[in-house]
């Protein structure tokens, strides 16, 4: 591992002891801010003038005395950069411990990755957004981080990170990681108002987000429905290798439950086993709309409930989605499921348009297919309105008429 230099102790440099030239003595130290190395010389001191001695040994006892001059204000935290400025370390007597010094003055820095954690801390956890919304925000401030330390610039003070580096960030969304017009928009917003978060304190002059590199790349991000032959095939598989992942894409498919809080976070005990009351209590703390609803569990899933996962028999405390495939007192994390999906969709060759979330929209649309009451999907899926399910349905390819489907006139 290469090491990195932080001081270049002071040395004089005397023009081979010709007292005719210009002496001066030179030493360079890193600066925290920028992480560069800076070269400085005491000619620019009026206050230090080497040359003022014309007899050889005074100018080398006054050298010598500069030397030990800057050494000492070097133990006593001095920094090259600004001559007022100084720094608190907690040892101050020995040069062996320069790097431990430096390094506390590096994490004193007021660096973008600081700022991020204050951001939020101090205004996303306070600002009162739905837990969902929330974490998509921590999510979208995570990958900037990220992406500040690949490139290095984690140890920068906020004030460098200019608005060239922020439109090389934006470059990267964009050519890179491919985003979608409106997400890219929606990072534009984020970093928009954490860099006036930070202005608020007075530790930055200008916002450097603007004059970004546009951004015309729209996608369809939506889950859609699978085709039945490809659902047997994605099943068959999951059933397979990865039989817990069956069973969350069951619950959405059969019961209508979202893949996020109503199915990661149910419980042994949300769920009445009983034949003929079967049902899943959605509690409205994991529900998308906070409200509470009850979903039937056809007889068919029930079957598998009992018989294959043997649900009746576990602890009603523990969590459906625990570790290690099984129940468990705790509940797996947020993109667990998402990510072994999308490896087994990958494997298969399956459809990018085929998600995670897409179990639920298939399970109710060929729901709606088989001619159920729209008013008893809406129930299954805990929508709040009819015209909410209908435009649900038609997003998904389903003309819920089914007098148009099953009697239209023959030509």
């Amino acid at each position: 591992m290469r090491r990195k230099k932080i001081l270049i102790l002071p040395t004089l440099k005397d023009r081979g002891g010709d007292i005719t030239k210009k002496w001066f003595v030179e030493m360079s130290q890193r600066n925290p801010k920028t992480g560069e190395m800076v070269r400085f010389r005491t000619e620019k001191f009026d206050n230090i003038n080497i040359n003022s001695f014309k007899i050889l040994t005074e100018r080398y006892a006054f050298a010598e005395k500069i030397i030990n001059d800057l050494k000492q204000k070097l133990h006593n935290g001095w920094t090259i950069f600004n001559d007022t400025e100084r720094f608190v370390y907690e040892d101050q007597t020995q040069y062996s411990n320069e790097a431990r010094m430096y390094k506390r003055v590096l994490e004193s820095n007021l660096t973008v990755v600081y700022w991020l954690s204050r951001y939020i801390n101090d205004e996303l956890n306070q600002s009162g957004l739905s837990d969902e919304t929330l974490s998509t925000y921590k999510s979208r401030c995570r990958i900037f981080r990220m992406w500040i330390e690949a490139r290095k610039y984690s140890h920068l003070d906020v004030t460098a990170i200019d608005n060239l580096k922020i439109i090389e960030f934006f470059t990267y969304l964009r050519n890179e990681r491919r985003l979608a017009k409106r997400t890219y928009n929606s990072y534009i917003e984020l970093l928009v108002a954490f860099f006036e978060f930070v202005k608020k304190t007075g530790c930055l002059s200008n916002n450097p987000v603007h004059s970004l590199p546009e951004n015309k790349l729209i996608k369809d991000m939506g889950a859609e429905r699978i085709r039945k032959e490809d659902l047997e095939i994605i099943i068959a598989d999951m059933d397979r290798y990865d039989k817990q992942l069956a069973l969350a894409c069951r619950f959405e498919f059969y019961c209508g439950l979202r893949p996020g809080y109503e199915t990661r976070l149910l419980r042994i005990g949300d769920i009445d086993l009983r034949s003929g009351y079967s049902k899943i209590r959605v509690l409205a703390t994991n529900a998308k709309k906070k409200r509470r609803r009850e979903v039937v569990i056809p007889d068919d899933f029930l079957d598998y409930l009992i018989n294959e996962w043997k649900l009746n028999e576990y602890d009603k405390d523990l969590f459906v989605f625990g570790k290690n495939g099984i129940p468990g007192a705790k509940h797996l994390g947020k993109n667990n499921m998402r990510f072994r999906f999308n490896k087994i969709r990958k494997k298969l060759n399956m459809p990018f348009e085929y998600k995670f979330y897409s179990f639920k929209h298939t399970g109710a649309t060929m729901l709606a297919e088989h001619g159920e009451p729209i008013i008893n999907i809406r129930d299954h899926l805990g929508h709040k309105s009819i015209s909410t399910t209908e435009h649900y349905l038609n997003r998904h390819g389903v003309n819920n008429s089914q007098t148009i489907r099953k009697n239209f006139p023959k030509i």
